[in-house]
Parts: structure tokens; sequence; C-alpha cells
């Protein structure tokens, strides 16, 4: 305690003894009563510096150290000649604004004057922390009823309250690549202050930071038009040091919130000092983070900039969806900021993981550069989806699971391929099938719109640096919409690259990730880089499609070359894409039963005439042969006797539209446990199965017959048992269908839509009776020659879409004359349409059941719908009629009078 106080109060003790042992009396018996009023005071604790404002910067001893560890008060004061002596406990909402004072609780006293002798604080065990003695202040006055607050100045040690503010500090020293991270990396700190008059060190533990990007007021080299984009981080954390004047000694990076995970510790060579004032706030002291300009990520972004500026770079302006219109790269803010670009995605490292330039417009030839990407994973010169949407890579991660990798490999086919074949399906049928939520819906494709006019370019892309052969983690690379040429897709590294001795180790066999590979729309591209694609070990999907300068020979040559003798990725290619290009012929059966792995196979639009099997080893999921010029498609017989074109038993699709077939191919087998998904041979010169009644028939769910040459109903499908849901047979110029023709298993259990549009069908046999097709669901005979309504159908009580319109002879003359009496006696219809006949008065029950009813285009109709029109003033049931026909019994409808 210091000696000064103690003199003071030496004598407090023995005052408060004597009065424990004294009585002090008010007036005697004698004397008038006084009536007695109190009043209250409390006791304020303030620091003397916070009083007087004095120095921050004095050594100080005998203080306390902190307000807060007191928690207890007593007070000596003198009242009308007497002592008295109180204890009272100290509150403050915490420990940080103890610092601005401390509250006793109030103390209830008589009306009357005071003098404070002196006061002791004590901690939370009682002990004596602090004496402290009168001071000029110490009378105060109670009045009766009143709150009088009297300050206590306390000779505590000065504290004042420091923000931090996070900077950047480029250095450029020799440093560990772990040792370097991105400056948005740090999300906790731990800083040590100096005081530099004490030399004492203080560690603030455990503060929160938030990164911020802001601008400064100056531009960085080169550009003038606006401030350089800059970044800093934000401390949550109020830190109360004792007062004097400071410097950052060292600091504690972390990658969590929790400080768990260590950064960095680094010494702090030089830095800022700051000053720290009594219960006052300094702003803002700067940490200055060292972040090391040699570090790899660092180098990936001033390579970055050398691409940029060596493709043409400050003309660049982005056409597409996935960034802003005209968007350019921009490295108007600090290095370290020069990987944020649009296009570029960074790992967690800051190192970059993904290069997009489609879109972009980049001219010339990818430079050396490329080779300081030795973290890169998807390097993309362009791509089939550049302009229909662009988010090819939106999704992209380093992480991405085995679903994640399979939709991007299967986006072209999503995009440009995939088609569901019911869409041939008649308009009633389609949205019967999407309106049931048992069926699975139709869904609407895409594939006649492409993405970029075919030969059209986007980019003046001339090459790549055969530097891209250092980039051992590489997965993907695209190359797109190119002027590019064969002879210049891979060019040799420059004798002044930093790459240039390394160049005879480099090996396309090491490249051991990378699985796609996308040269795509490159009009001037006469050969495929063979020598690279056969030497990918991993190669899972080749997307070579659309590059029409390569001649049907040469295509051919490149496919038997990437899948010879001498190729490491022929039985690991999982999806190779071919489609619009002039290839003629297959490679030999010898070589394509090497690819073993191949599940997706396009071939659409080529010039193909000749196709060799892949065998029954080979079992791919999708194959798509459409408009080609193909007459046959052979099979490779095996043991059992059974022809395999490739092994089906995974089929999905299989399509084979629009080319010059004339029987459907006996490479399928409807006994086989497996059901494919759809079998496509619509639009050919089909009319007949290939082997007669041989033929095993299709083993698939959809088969799609539609614009072929059948005039007499193939019955085989279902005399093979083939499991079809959706048969159609639209478009064939039928005439006939036998008696018996649908009798068995396949009508009994699976047949549940039936298209026989646009045929010259005049009757149907007794097996349309729910007898034999129980399940059917929708049948559409619309565009046919029926005079008489064929009753048979209405008898199926799971028929729920029947359509019979537009009935017409050879000459053109309506022939449908027949209303279908009892039609209100098939409670499951729900759609029928019966428009542009010539139906004249009807009599019968229209039915309230049916949802959809359409009359159109029957001049000559008479028909009273009183019967459901409350239906359809409800809106619950649809009549699609014209206005000038005769249609009575409901004004509810719009009809000319």
């Amino acid at each position: 305690m210091n000696k000064k106080l103690y003199s003071i109060l030496f004598f407090v003790p023995f005052i408060a003894c004597f009065l424990a042992m004294t009585v002090v009396t008010g007036c005697s018996d004698d004397d008038e009563p006084l009536q007695s009023t109190y009043g209250y005071v409390q006791f304020k604790l303030l620091k003397s510096a916070s009083v007087d404002k004095g120095t921050t910067t004095r050594a100080v001893t005998d203080q306390l150290d902190k307000l807060n560890d007191a928690k207890k008060v007593k007070v000596v004061m003198q009242y009308n000649g007497s002592t008295i002596t109180q204890t009272l406990l100290l509150d403050s909402y915490n420990a940080e604004n103890a610092e601005f004072g401390l509250r006793s609780d109030k103390l209830k006293l008589l009306t009357g004057t005071y003098t404070i002798i002196g006061y002791y604080l004590y901690d939370k065990l009682d002990n004596v922390l602090y004496a402290g003695p009168a001071e000029e202040n110490n009378v105060f006055t109670i009045i009766a009823d009143g709150l009088h607050t009297q300050k206590l100045s306390v000779d505590a040690v000065s504290r004042g309250m420091v923000t931090f503010k996070l900077v950047k500090n480029f250095v450029k020293t020799r440093a560990a690549e772990s040792e370097a991270y991105p400056f948005s990396n740090i999300l906790a700190i731990d800083i040590t202050v100096k005081n530099l008059f004490t030399q004492e060190l203080t560690e603030i533990k455990g503060v929160r930071v938030k990164y911020m990007e802001d601008f400064t007021d100056k531009p960085a080299d080169g550009y003038t038009d606006r401030g350089q984009e800059t970044s800093y981080a934000e401390c949550d954390t109020v830190a109360w040091l004792k007062a004097g004047t400071y410097q950052i000694s060292s600091y504690t990076a972390y990658s969590d919130k929790k400080a768990k995970n260590v950064l960095e510790v680094a010494s702090v060579q030089t830095s800022e000092s700051f000053v720290v004032k009594d219960n006052e706030l300094t702003s803002e002291a700067e940490v200055p983070v060292r972040l090391n300009e040699t570090a790899e990520y660092i180098k990936d972004y001033i390579a970055l900039k050398a691409i940029w500026e060596k493709m043409d770079g400050p003309n660049w302006k982005y056409y597409g969806e996935s960034s802003p219109m005209g968007v350019n790269w921009n490295f108007n803010k600090d290095i370290d900021l020069w990987g944020n670009q649009p296009g570029v995605q960074l790992l967690d490292n800051g190192r970059v993981a993904l290069i997009s330039l489609a879109g972009f417009g980049a001219k010339k030839a990818v430079p050396d550069e490329i080779g300081q990407f030795t973290e890169l994973r998807i390097l993309s010169l362009g791509t089939h989806d550049e302009k229909l949407g662009g988010h090819l890579f939106d999704g992209y991660s380093v992480n991405m699971s085995d679903e994640q990798r399979r939709a991007m490999r299967m986006d072209y086919d999503t995009k440009f391929l995939a088609r569901d074949a019911r869409e041939d399906l008649s308009g009633i049928l389609c949205k019967g099938i999407n309106d049931n939520p048992n069926m699975k819906p139709i869904k609407s494709s895409r594939i006649s719109t492409k993405d970029v006019q075919f030969g059209t370019l986007t980019n003046g892309v001339t090459g790549v640096s055969k530097a891209i052969m250092r980039l051992k983690k590489l997965e993907q690379f695209f190359i797109a919409n190119s002027p590019v040429r064969s002879e210049g897709l891979f060019i040799d590294v420059s004798p002044d690259s930093p790459y240039y001795e390394e160049r005879d180790e480099w090996k396309w066999e090491d490249m051991t990730t990378l699985t796609d590979i996308e040269i795509y729309n490159c009009p001037y591209l006469e050969k495929l880089p063979t020598d690279m694609l056969k030497s990918l070990p991993e190669l899972i999907s080749l997307n070579v499609a659309h590059n029409t300068s390569i001649s049907d020979e040469q295509l051919k040559s490149d496919w038997e070359e990437i899948i010879g003798d001498d190729s490491k990725c022929a039985d690991k290619i999982q999806l190779l894409y071919m489609g619009y290009n002039k290839l003629k012929e297959f490679p030999a059966y010898d070589l394509l039963k090497k690819m073993k792995k191949l599940t997706l196979l396009d071939c659409t639009n080529n010039e193909i005439e000749t196709l060799h099997p892949f065998g029954k080893e080979v079992r791919l999921m999708k194959v798509y042969l459409d408009n080609n010029n193909i007459t046959k498609i052979p099979g490779v017989e095996e043991e059992n006797g059974l022809k395999y074109f490739f092994g089906w038993n995974d089929l999905e699709t299989f399509s084979c539209t629009n080319n010059q077939l004339t029987e459907v191919p006996n490479i399928f087998n409807a006994k086989s446990d497996y059901v494919m998904g759809t079998v496509d041979f619509s639009n050919n010169l089909i009319d007949k199965f290939e082997d007669g009644e041989e033929h095993r028939g299709i083993n698939a769910s959809t088969v799609n017959l539609h614009h072929n040459k059948f005039t007499v109903f193939p019955k085989l499908l279902f005399e093979k048992e083939s499991p079809m849901q959706t048969l159609n047979l639209s478009a064939n110029g039928m005439t006939t269908i036998p008696k018996g023709a649908l009798k068995g298993k396949t009508s009994l259990e699976y047949l549940t839509s039936l298209d026989l549009t646009y045929n010259k069908l005049t009757a149907l046999t007794d097996d349309f009776y729910v007898i034999n097709m129980p399940v059917l669901y929708g049948l559409d005979l619309s565009y046919n020659s029926f005079s008489q309504f064929p009753t048979q159908p209405l008898s199926i009580n799971y028929l729920v879409i029947f359509g019979i319109r537009h009935q017409r002879d050879d000459n053109g003359n309506r022939t449908l004359c027949e209303w279908p009496t009892g039609l209100y006696k098939n409670p499951s219809l729900k759609v029928f349409s019966i428009g542009s006949n010539d139906l004249r008065k009807i009599e019968d029950t229209i039915s309230p059941t049916i949802l959809v009813f359409e009359i159109k285009d029957n001049p000559n109709i008479s028909i009273d719908m009183s019967a459901v029109c409350p239906y359809i003033k409800a809106g619950q049931y649809t009549l699609i009629y014209d206005k000038s026909q005769d249609i009575r019994g409901c004004d509810a409808l719009d009809l000319d009078k």
C-alpha cells in the first residue's frame, strides 16, 4: 500500500473500534421529538487518470491494476461529529465497462452533511486491494428522498481500447509453398504487441477477422480510369491495453474462426506505432501481414496476366451467360487479387484450379506461361455450351462427387442429344402421359438448337504451348469454336522459356489425371491429335464432334489409332462424341471390341454407310446413330447363336432415326431379363423384320417405328412378347391389323400407349377388347379412314385417352359420321377427341366424367350440352368446339347466334 495513504488512514481502525463500543443518542426525554428523514448516496469509483486526464506514458507503482478486481468498497464518513463506516457491493456490466467506472449499491442515510475520511477496496475474497484518502471534494449533502452520486478517485493503471486492422505487407523472399496462403484465408489471429516504454509484451488471442475489399485513391500501373482494388481485414474484437505507445511484435494467423488451424506464426520487423490513452478508443491499429511475392499462387497470377497480355487480353469482351456481358479481366488491383477474374477459379491455397477463356474472344496461341499452373484442373479455350447457357463449370469443385463429374461429361448429351422418343406420339397421348403422376413425364428436347452455329468461330486461339504437359493435375482440356490447325494445336516451347531445358522429359503418358478432352467445332482441323489421345492412360470422355475438315478416311484412321495396339486408353474410354463429321465407316470389330468400358456413342449426322459391331462385351448404355445412310446394323454371332451389335443389358437409349434401314435389325432379345429404355427406328424404310419369324423381338419399354413402311400391323413384336409400354406406329401407311395380332403377354401386361395415327386403317379387330388389352391407357386412331366407329376400345375400363379425329378416304372425303352411342358408360374416359369428322345430330347422353371433349370441325353437328353445362361453368369440363356449331343447352359457351 502507498505509504502516504497509510499515514492518513492509520487511525481509522481505532475510530471504528471506538464507535462499535459507543452508543450515540439524539435528544433527551425532555426534548421535542424530531421527524427523521432519509435520502440516498451512491458511490462512483473512477480512475484518477480519467478524472485528471494525466499522462499516458509514465511508469506507475502502487496502483490498483484493474478496477474490475474491486468487488466491495468500505467508506469511512463523519456525520454530526460521529464516524460511520459502511461496506457496499460494487458493480459494472462487464470487465471492459469497469474501466469506465464502478458504481456501488445505494446507501440509505439520514439527511444532512457528510464528510468522507477515506475508503477501502476489497477483492472477491475480502482481501484489501487498495486504501484511498479523502479528496478535496469530500463533503456531500443528503436531502430527503434524494439520490446523491459521490465520486471516489482511484489511482488505477490507465487503460484504453484498441481495434486492429490487418493490412498486406508484400515481401520478396524465398519461402516454402507451405508457408504461402491467400490473405483472405485468415479467419482469426493472435496479436502480440510491445509497449515501447516498458518493453512489456501483451498477447491478444483468438481475434476473429472479416475479409474486406475496397478501392484506393490511385490506379495501378498502366491504369488511369479508376482506383486500384485492394483488400484488408477488420478485427471484431476491442482489446484493452495499458496506456502507452505500442508496436506490433508478432502474430499467429489461423484459417478457422476458432483459432485451431495455424496458417502462419510470424514476427513483425517493423510496423507503425500506435498510442493507447485511458478509456479512449484507438481505431484500426495496423497489423502488417506478410505476403510473399515469390509464392506459387502469386506466380500463378503473374502468369495469368502474361497470358492475358499475349492473347489480346485488352480487347476481350465476354459474350455468354456465366459472367456479365462485355466484362474483361482486370489487373487494376493488388497483385494477390489478380486471381479474382471471371472464368478463373482458385483453390483454397490460392492456386489457380480452372481457367475458362470461352466467350472472351481470346486470340493467338496460349503461351509458355501455361506451364506455371501446376495445380490446374480445367483448361477451357472454348466449349460446346459457350452461348447456350455457358454454365458448364458453375458447379465445379476439386472435391466433386462422381455424380457431379458424370453430369459435366453428360452435358453435351443432355443439351444436344438426349431425346424422349415419346415426343413423337400424338398430342393427346403426350399430354395424357404428362398429366398422369404415375407415368414418367415426357421432357421436351432441345436438340434442334445448337450453341454456336457450326463453322462459326468465337475466338482466335491458334494453339497451346506444349508446356501444358507440365500440368500433371490437369483433368479436363477443352478447345472449341477455334481456328486451330492440326500442325499448330500443340506448339514447342520457346528457347527463352523457363521450361525449355525440361521439355524432353514431358510425356503425355504422365498426365494420369487427364480424363476429359473436347476438341469441338474447329473447322480448320485436318486431323485429331492422336499422339496425345492414344497416350493418355485414363481418358474417359472424348468429344470430337463437328470437325468437318477431317475427311472420312482420316477420321476413321484417327479412331483406329486412338484404340490401336499401342493405345493406353482403348479400354478406358466411356463416352465418345463424334457427331456432325464425315465418317462413313466404323473401324473393324477387332478394334472396336477393345473399347470394353464404352457406354455412350454419338455418331449422329455423319455419312455412315457401313457399321461394324462392338460385340457382346461392350455394354453400351446410349447409342446415337441418327441422320446417316445406314442400311444394316450387323452383329457378331456368339456361342448361344445370338447376334450382338453390342451388349444391350445396360441399354437406356438406342436411336437410329433418319437412315436407310429396310428391316428391324435382329440384335435384341425380348426374352432378356433386362428391359431397355428406348429403341427408336423412326423415319426409316422399314417394312419387315430381319430373319423373319426368327427375329427375337425388342426388350424395350418404348419402341418407336414412326414414319416407316409397314402396311400390315407388325404382330411379331407381340408374338415375341416384347415388353413394350409405348408403341408408336404412326405414319406407316398401314391398312391392316390381322386378327390375333395384339394377343399375348405384351398387350395383357405392358402396353399402355398405342399411336396408330396417320395410317389407312378402316377397322379394328376384337383384339382391342378389354380381355386382351386391360391396361391400355391411351389410344389414338386419328388421321385414318374409319367409316364406322370402332367401339371395341370403349370396353377397356382403364382407357383414359381416346382419339379418332380426322377420318378421310383416299379422295379426302370425310368418312366418319357415326356417334359412339353409350360413350358415357365408360367411366374412366377423360379425354375424347372426335373432331374434324362429319358428325350429325347427337341424341346420346354426354358424359360428365370426360374432362376434355373435342368436337371441333364437325360442320353438321347438332348436340345438346345441358347435362354438362354446370361443369363447364365451374371450369371442370373443357369443350373444344367452333363458335358456328349447333351446340345447345349451355349459355356459358361463346357461340355465334
